[in-house]
């Protein structure tokens, strides 16, 4: 809102200060200072001398003629005398004429004044270039005042026009996400003026849609995955309830532990997961050398089943990232590969010219290219792994960790052992 606020503030300031100042240089230079008389001193005082003419060649009919053609020779002004049956006015000024003596009337040649002479039945008329002064001065003063607002009214709409665009879009996608539509997101562009409001509203788009996700999936996981351990525990109790055979009750105890085990270790996969939120964990970033880190987490992996090969780096990796979180994204991707893997486990680093990437690859049947999406949701297992243990949540948890520490997720197909190679990219 700080910029916001500032760039308002600046535009309208520049704007105000840089149009009045050049228009009314421009009106400057239209119309210079002189040291003329006004054209409405001019008309005072020419009507004032055709007041005075009248009643002095009243009292003077004989010189008449010849002051006015002396007159005429020393003025711009022309006068000339017409008879007053000659005069011809409309009704109206007629009158106007016959009460008052005198009359201005402005034609396209200019103004002229008329002047009724007593007692001789003849009109003074001193025609003149002069006209309206009044109503040119208005409308010059009217167009430099609206040429002024419409600049500035110009200019805001300019600078206003993106923020009322960003302003509706905003508001249309809040409304959406209120009815629903939990994709809606703001596209933030580097110029907007409210960039800072619209990336808030994504991430807290993000937010409620992933609380949304998760309680959707924890829901369905209570609905869909314990089910099956509580009905085991339901018969195996029957079970116990009937039978008098301790081999066989000894039998059942150990169904009972077992689906109790899986109750466990599904509840702890989803309490892990749910944990996994980014608003609720501060990493802790440190400098770690990938090669020798990841040759020490791997010796607590050896598996006499599988045969475990790593083969670092050709050069020292430094990578900024929280070794725990990393802990469990490597342990989550070693135990798929055990669990799918037939013989082998093969550990790899690779150093290209824009990232790190730690490849996991195995010999088992692998993952259908068709099945990559899916399988990294959360309780989504592939074809392969339906008669397995677990619970589809080891891949997803990898995904999770790594859309917030910038370690992406990549699964593909190992060309040297025909598995699955999951393979974390680092930038």
């Amino acid at each position: 809102m700080k910029k916001l606020i500032i760039s308002l503030i600046l535009v309208v300031l520049a704007s105000i200060i840089s149009l009045g100042w050049s228009i009314s240089e421009f009106a400057t230079l239209q119309n210079p200072d002189t040291d003329s008389t006004s054209t409405n001193e001019q008309l005072a005082a020419l009507k004032l001398v055709g007041v005075t003419l009248s009643r002095t060649l009243a009292n003077d009919e004989a010189n008449q003629q010849g002051f006015v053609d002396n007159w005429n020779q020393h003025n711009q002004q022309q006068m000339s005398l017409t008879p007053k049956v000659e005069f011809i006015l409309p009704p109206s000024l007629k009158l106007q004429f016959n009460n008052e003596k005198a009359l201005a009337l402005e034609s396209d040649e200019g103004i002229s004044l008329h002047y009724l002479i007593p007692d001789t039945g003849q009109v003074l008329n001193i025609k003149t270039q002069l006209t309206s002064p009044e109503e040119k001065s208005f409308d010059l003063n009217k167009l430099y005042t609206m040429l002024f607002y419409i600049g500035v009214v110009a200019i805001l709409l300019v600078w206003v026009s993106p923020l009322i665009r960003q302003l509706l879009t905003l508001s249309k996608t809040t409304q959406a996400f209120g009815m629903g539509e939990l994709q809606q997101r703001i596209d933030v562009k580097k110029t907007s003026y409210i960039a800072t409001i619209e990336t808030e509203f994504n991430r807290m788009a993000d937010r409620i849609q992933q609380l949304i996700d998760d309680n959707k999936l924890l829901s369905r996981a209570v609905s869909h995955d314990l089910k099956t351990p509580i009905a085991r525990l339901r018969f195996g109790i029957e079970a116990l309830e009937e039978t008098q055979n301790e081999q066989l009750r000894v039998k059942y105890f150990k169904r009972l532990n077992r689906d109790i085990d899986a109750m466990e270790e599904l509840v702890a996969t989803l309490l892990n997961y749910a944990r996994l939120d980014q608003a609720n964990i501060q990493p802790e970033l440190q400098s770690v050398e990938l090669n020798a880190w990841l040759e020490r987490k791997l010796v607590g992996h050896a598996d006499n089943r599988l045969q475990l090969e790593y083969i670092p780096a050709s050069q020292s990796i430094m990578i900024n990232t929280d070794p725990k979180y990393l802990s469990m994204q490597v342990a989550n991707l070693l135990s798929n590969a055990a669990r799918f893997g037939q013989s082998k486990i093969k550990v790899r680093l690779e150093l290209t010219d824009n990232a790190t990437w730690l490849h996991v690859e195995d010999d088992g049947q692998g993952i259908a290219e068709t099945e990559t999406e899916q399988v990294v949701k959360p309780f989504v297992r592939g074809q392969q792994s339906r008669g397995n243990a677990g619970h589809g949540m080891g891949l997803a948890i990898v995904k999770r960790i790594g859309d917030w520490m910038g370690s992406e997720l990549v699964i593909g197909r190992s060309i040297e052992l025909g598995g699955a190679k999951m393979s974390l990219k680092f930038k």
